[in-house]
């Protein structure tokens, strides 16, 4: 029993294996490929994505197409193929491939490959229309299958022609439905073109481009509400400009006299007389009856005299100062000079020259002293320099003495080392020529042994091949009685069969007027026996139509059941890619809408994170903590945030290294002053904010004008009131 169900075992295997070896042999000969290109418009689409899924709905391969719009796929033997093709944004096409109904031997020597030329659009905007798009292309554009009664791979027409005709029509309806949407968004964009224009031009107060450009809107939509109100609108700044202009003509002059007043007084006041004379001219030139820049120029003139007599007297004293200078100046270069060249006498002299001219100076004075002291040093170091060279000669000499006794003992010494040398290279090439009589007395014995164990071998080898040879000669003799022993054996065979051939023939003879006889017989048996088979056959063929009837009709109820099965699959298969599509479509809404969540938030940390760098450049500190610590809330793992902090407590506590000198001078807050400039009452206003400090002035003259400015630069009177009213 156990050797039956071994045996057993044993052929299974080996048919599995035979059976798996087939079908790999029949895939290594099949060639069927798919060489497609996708296409819009004609023309070569890049990026369409091709899916390719088998029977069981598994995804086989997924191609996306170059710049050529080309794709290619090998299909196997007995398989079918679900092939779709897409784009973002584009219609979904589907095509079929079945393999299956090759015999082995045909799929063997199929060879075979399909151009599929597949044209997408753009889907349309109409939702409506999107769906009946879907319905429509979930059925395949093409199927291509296998038909065993031609052989070939063949295109099931009828569907394609359907789908084509389908395919058409839906893409001549997004073709107008795109038509119709770019005519009333070009419409659209020229309206909003020209409001666009006409706005920036409003904007920059440049009315007559504004004007045009709002006409030119009405031109697109004569109906629109918007480009006539800003019309109107422009008429109306264009006549108050015109009052404006006017009033501002009026308030010009008074400015420009009230602007060169206050920079002549500014001049004045940092005694810059030649522009404070220039800009009191100026208000002269614009209001010649007033008397204040008069006056003013007068003052000038009187302070620019005595300025030039003060002048002229302190240049006579600089000038007798700078003689005397010059020349304690002149002898000190010529001692520094000569000192520097250890010239002491002539350094000594000038030294004494410069104490002629400034006898208070100290210098010289100090000079003549160092001079003293090294002329004292130098008288010592030449005593001490006489000293150490008699001793060196001293040393000298003791030095040669004992040099020359040594060099002497030296000289005995390697003389004895030489003779010993001598005795030694004797000894030692005497020891060598030895030792190399020898080693030749050796190379010689080994020579000879080599030569006769060669000689031997040499021996050895013919004896060898010399019974080789001899051997080869007795193979060879018993090779050929052999073959001669065979050609006999043949030949006793050839002649025996000649002998049973003859007795084939008489026996064939024999058998065949047998056969003659038995025939004439039999043909009247077989005519019998004819008549009974054609009424068992006729009797046959009736009872095979029934049975090939009921046949048909049960193959027809089993394609019809498959038929509905297939279709059922197919709907299974479209609600579950389109459930697919939905859940990724969700998904991809989910993964955008975070993306922009996290754009948002990281825009908002910049913009937070800017605020405070902006802050710290006005040097507003407390704003530019606040936004920081706000920025901290928002990521508190990020050091930053944290670093500007520190870097603002380092600047607060050196807070008053960045005041300008009004914060440094004044409090936080608002300082006012009240102080006369000759005819002109000035109140002071100095504003102190943070680190920074601003000083705002009125300046009421004497002939009723008031001016103001904001630190040195003419203001309004409602900016200097604006500006300066803390509370």
């Amino acid at each position: 029993m156990s050797h039956i169900r071994k045996s057993i075992f044993s052929t299974s295997y080996i048919t599995l294996f035979l059976i798996t070896l087939f079908n790999q042999q029949i895939m290594a000969q099949f060639s069927y490929k798919i060489d497609g290109i996708v296409k819009q418009n004609g023309k070569p689409l890049t990026g369409a994505i091709v899916s390719i899924f088998d029977f069981q709905s598994e995804k086989v391969k997924e191609l996306t197409t170059p710049a050529t719009g080309l794709f290619s796929f090998a299909l196997k033997p007995d398989e079918e193929y679900n092939i779709f093709i897409t784009k973002p944004g584009y219609i979904t096409v589907k095509l079929i491939y079945s393999t299956i109904g090759f015999t082995p031997d045909e799929a063997k020597k199929f060879k075979g490959v399909s151009n599929p030329e597949i044209e997408l659009f753009e889907l349309p905007e109409d939702p409506k229309l999107v769906t009946k798009m879907n319905e429509t292309f979930s059925k395949p554009l093409m199927s291509i299958y296998y038909a065993n009664d031609e052989k070939k791979m063949v295109s099931d027409d009828d569907v394609q022609k359907s789908m084509q005709q389908e395919f058409v029509k839906y893409q001549k309806q997004a073709d107008d439905l795109k038509s119709k949407s770019n005519a009333a968004n070009e419409i659209e964009t020229r309206y909003q073109s020209a409001i666009t224009k006409a706005d920036k031009a409003l904007t920059e107060k440049n009315y007559k481009l504004a004007k045009d450009a709002y006409n030119e809107a009405l031109g697109v939509k004569s109906t629109e509400q918007y480009p006539k109100t800003k019309l109107s609108e422009i008429e109306k700044i264009i006549a108050e400009n015109a009052e404006k202009e006017k009033l501002a003509k009026e308030k010009e002059l008074n400015d420009k006299y009230a602007a060169a007043i206050v920079k002549g007084d500014k001049a004045l006041s940092i005694k810059d007389y030649a522009s404070a004379k220039t800009s009191y001219n100026e208000a002269i030139s614009i209001k010649n009856t007033e008397q204040y820049p008069k006056d003013k120029i007068k003052e000038i003139d009187t302070i620019i005299a005595d300025a030039t007599a003060k002048e002229k007297a302190e240049k006579e004293k600089a000038a007798k100062e700078k003689e005397l200078n010059d020349k304690y100046a002149a002898a000190i270069a010529k001692a520094d000079a000569a000192l520097f060249s250890k010239n002491y006498d002539v350094a000594k002299n000038a030294y004494n020259e410069a104490l002629i001219y400034k006898p208070t100076e100290q210098l010289p004075k100090d000079k003549i002293d160092s001079i003293d002291k090294t002329l004292a040093e130098n008288a010592a170091k030449e005593k001490a320099i006489k000293e150490k060279a008699d001793a060196e000669a001293a040393e000298k000499a003791r030095l040669a003495k004992e040099k020359a006794d040594a060099e002497a003992a030296e000289k005995e010494r390697l003389a004895k080392l030489k003779a010993d040398a001598d005795a030694a290279e004797q000894e030692r090439l005497a020891k060598l020529k030895a030792d190399a009589d020898a080693a030749e007395q050796a190379r010689l014995a080994k020579q000879k042994a080599e030569a006769d164990a060669a000689e031997q071998a040499r021996l050895a080898k013919q004896k060898s091949d010399a019974e080789a040879a001899e051997q080869a000669r007795i193979a060879k003799e018993k090779l050929d009685a052999e073959v001669a022993e065979k050609a006999r054996i043949a030949k006793e065979k050839a002649d025996a069969a000649e002998q049973e051939r003859l007795a084939k023939l008489k026996t064939e003879a024999d058998a065949a007027e047998q056969a003659r006889l038995a025939k004439l017989k039999a043909d009247a048996e077989a005519a019998e026996q004819a008549r009974i088979a054609k009424e068992k056959l006729d009797a046959e063929v009736a009872e095979k139509a029934r049975i090939a009837k009921e046949k048909a009709d049960a193959e027809a109820a089993e394609k019809a059941r498959i038929a509905k099965e297939k279709a059922d699959a197919d709907a299974a298969e479209k609600e579950r890619v389109a459930k697919e599509k939905a859940i990724a479509d969700a998904a991809e809404k989910e993964k955008i809408a975070k993306e922009e969540e996290a754009k948002a938030f990281e825009k908002k940390y910049k913009q937070i994170i800017a605020k405070g760098d902006s802050a710290i450049v006005v040097k507003d500190f407390d704003k530019a903590k606040v936004a920081f610590n706000e920025a901290m809330q928002l990521k508190p793992t990020d050091e930053l945030p944290k670093s500007r902090i520190k870097e603002i407590e380092t600047l607060i506590a050196n807070a008053d290294l960045f005041k300008n000198d009004l914060a440094k001078k004044y409090p936080i807050g608002l300082t006012e002053e009240v102080v006369k400039e000759g005819n002109t009452k000035v109140t002071r206003r100095i504003v102190v904010t943070g680190y920074k400090g601003i000083l705002y002035e009125k300046k009421e003259t004497n002939f009723g004008a008031i001016y103001y400015f904001k630190d040195g630069n003419a203001i309004t009177e409602l900016i200097y009131n604006k500006e300066t009213n803390i509370k």
